[in-house]
Protein backbone atom coordinates (compact mmCIF):
# COMPACT_ATOMS: atom_id res chain seq x y z
CA UNK A 1 0.00 0.00 0.00
CA UNK A 2 0.88 3.48 -0.66
CA UNK A 3 2.11 5.21 2.23
CA UNK A 4 1.74 8.70 0.44
CA UNK A 5 -2.32 7.81 -0.07
CA UNK A 6 -3.95 9.61 3.18
CA UNK A 7 -1.56 12.35 2.79
CA UNK A 8 -3.07 12.63 -1.10
CA UNK A 9 -6.72 11.84 -0.20
CA UNK A 10 -6.11 15.12 2.52
CA UNK A 11 -4.33 17.24 -0.52
CA UNK A 12 -7.56 16.69 -2.86
CA UNK A 13 -10.20 16.98 0.33
CA UNK A 14 -8.57 20.54 1.14
CA UNK A 15 -8.08 21.28 -2.59
CA UNK A 16 -11.55 20.52 -3.20
CA UNK A 17 -12.62 22.79 -0.36
CA UNK A 18 -10.81 25.83 -0.92
CA UNK A 19 -12.01 25.76 -4.59
CA UNK A 20 -15.62 25.17 -3.42
CA UNK A 21 -15.10 28.10 -1.23
CA UNK A 22 -13.67 30.26 -3.38
CA UNK A 23 -16.84 31.12 -5.85
CA UNK A 24 -18.39 34.23 -4.59
CA UNK A 25 -17.49 36.91 -1.67
CA UNK A 26 -17.09 35.32 1.37
CA UNK A 27 -19.66 36.58 4.33
CA UNK A 28 -19.10 36.45 8.20
CA UNK A 29 -20.86 33.85 9.68
CA UNK A 30 -22.94 33.09 6.80
CA UNK A 31 -24.94 36.31 7.28
CA UNK A 32 -25.28 40.01 4.85
CA UNK A 33 -22.63 40.98 6.04
CA UNK A 34 -19.33 40.81 3.89
CA UNK A 35 -15.74 39.70 5.16
CA UNK A 36 -12.78 42.15 4.20
CA UNK A 37 -11.53 40.91 0.95
CA UNK A 38 -8.48 38.94 0.86
CA UNK A 39 -8.13 38.67 4.21
CA UNK A 40 -8.92 35.41 7.04
CA UNK A 41 -10.28 35.88 10.05
CA UNK A 42 -8.45 35.77 12.80
CA UNK A 43 -10.65 36.18 15.91
CA UNK A 44 -14.36 36.63 16.85
CA UNK A 45 -16.05 38.06 19.87
CA UNK A 46 -19.00 39.46 21.69
CA UNK A 47 -21.49 37.44 18.88
CA UNK A 48 -25.32 38.11 18.78
CA UNK A 49 -26.65 36.18 16.12
CA UNK A 50 -30.52 36.16 15.80
CA UNK A 51 -33.00 34.74 13.53
CA UNK A 52 -30.25 34.38 10.59
CA UNK A 53 -29.32 37.96 11.07
CA UNK A 54 -25.71 38.82 12.50
CA UNK A 55 -26.67 41.79 14.88
CA UNK A 56 -23.33 42.10 16.86
CA UNK A 57 -20.00 40.78 17.35
CA UNK A 58 -16.17 42.51 16.36
CA UNK A 59 -14.14 40.11 13.87
CA UNK A 60 -11.04 40.75 13.14
CA UNK A 61 -8.83 39.73 9.91
CA UNK A 62 -5.49 39.36 8.50
CA UNK A 63 -4.34 39.31 4.99
CA UNK A 64 -3.25 41.35 1.68
CA UNK A 65 -3.81 44.68 1.10
CA UNK A 66 -1.67 46.48 -1.43
CA UNK A 67 -3.50 49.21 -2.55
CA UNK A 68 -5.48 51.00 0.31
CA UNK A 69 -7.85 52.71 -2.39
CA UNK A 70 -8.26 49.72 -4.18
CA UNK A 71 -9.47 48.03 -0.90
CA UNK A 72 -11.94 50.39 0.05
CA UNK A 73 -13.54 50.19 -3.57
CA UNK A 74 -14.40 46.35 -3.55
CA UNK A 75 -15.29 47.03 0.41
CA UNK A 76 -18.20 49.16 -0.86
CA UNK A 77 -19.15 47.12 -3.44
CA UNK A 78 -19.27 44.43 -1.33
CA UNK A 79 -21.31 46.08 1.05
CA UNK A 80 -23.48 47.76 -1.69
CA UNK A 81 -24.34 44.36 -3.50
CA UNK A 82 -26.28 43.30 -0.47
CA UNK A 83 -27.88 46.31 -0.01
CA UNK A 84 -25.92 48.44 2.67
CA UNK A 85 -25.98 52.38 2.77
CA UNK A 86 -22.65 53.72 3.03
CA UNK A 87 -22.86 55.94 6.19
CA UNK A 88 -18.58 57.27 5.72
CA UNK A 89 -16.29 56.44 3.80
CA UNK A 90 -12.80 57.96 5.27
CA UNK A 91 -9.58 56.98 3.56
CA UNK A 92 -5.80 57.89 4.10
CA UNK A 93 -2.69 56.26 2.54
CA UNK A 94 -2.14 53.66 4.89
CA UNK A 95 -5.83 52.96 6.86
CA UNK A 96 -9.13 54.05 6.03
CA UNK A 97 -12.51 53.69 8.11
CA UNK A 98 -16.10 52.38 6.64
CA UNK A 99 -19.19 52.32 7.97
CA UNK A 100 -22.18 51.00 6.58
CA UNK A 101 -26.27 51.08 7.82
CA UNK A 102 -29.01 48.65 6.78
CA UNK A 103 -32.08 48.65 8.97
CA UNK A 104 -31.96 48.89 12.43
CA UNK A 105 -27.55 47.93 12.75
CA UNK A 106 -24.46 49.15 11.55
CA UNK A 107 -20.73 47.69 10.50
CA UNK A 108 -17.71 49.54 11.05
CA UNK A 109 -14.91 48.37 9.10
CA UNK A 110 -11.32 49.76 10.21
CA UNK A 111 -8.36 48.53 8.03
CA UNK A 112 -4.89 49.20 8.71
CA UNK A 113 -2.34 48.36 5.62
CA UNK A 114 0.65 46.86 6.10
CA UNK A 115 3.20 49.39 5.86
CA UNK A 116 6.50 46.91 5.78
CA UNK A 117 4.46 43.74 4.64
CA UNK A 118 0.96 44.11 2.94
CA UNK A 119 0.47 40.92 3.59
CA UNK A 120 0.17 41.81 7.39
CA UNK A 121 -2.71 43.86 6.76
CA UNK A 122 -5.25 43.50 9.55
CA UNK A 123 -9.35 44.97 9.45
CA UNK A 124 -12.22 44.73 12.02
CA UNK A 125 -15.37 44.85 11.47
CA UNK A 126 -17.54 46.11 14.24
CA UNK A 127 -21.61 44.85 13.79
CA UNK A 128 -23.82 46.56 16.11
CA UNK A 129 -27.51 47.73 16.51
CA UNK A 130 -28.83 51.08 15.87
CA UNK A 131 -31.47 53.08 18.02
CA UNK A 132 -33.03 54.26 14.79
CA UNK A 133 -33.34 52.63 11.33
CA UNK A 134 -31.39 53.90 8.25
CA UNK A 135 -33.90 55.67 6.09
CA UNK A 136 -34.41 53.84 2.40
CA UNK A 137 -32.55 55.32 0.13
CA UNK A 138 -34.35 58.74 -1.89
CA UNK A 139 -35.74 57.76 -5.33
CA UNK A 140 -35.40 60.90 -7.48
CA UNK A 141 -39.04 62.07 -9.41
CA UNK A 142 -38.99 60.91 -12.96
Amino acid sequence: MNRNLPAIILLVAWTTLVIGCGSGPSMILESDIPAPPEMESRHSSNIDQRSGELDGGKFTFRGTITDVVEFTNESVGLFLAQGWIVAKREVHPTKGDLVFRKGTREVEVNFRAGQLNPTMSEATVIVRQTATPTPPPIVPNA
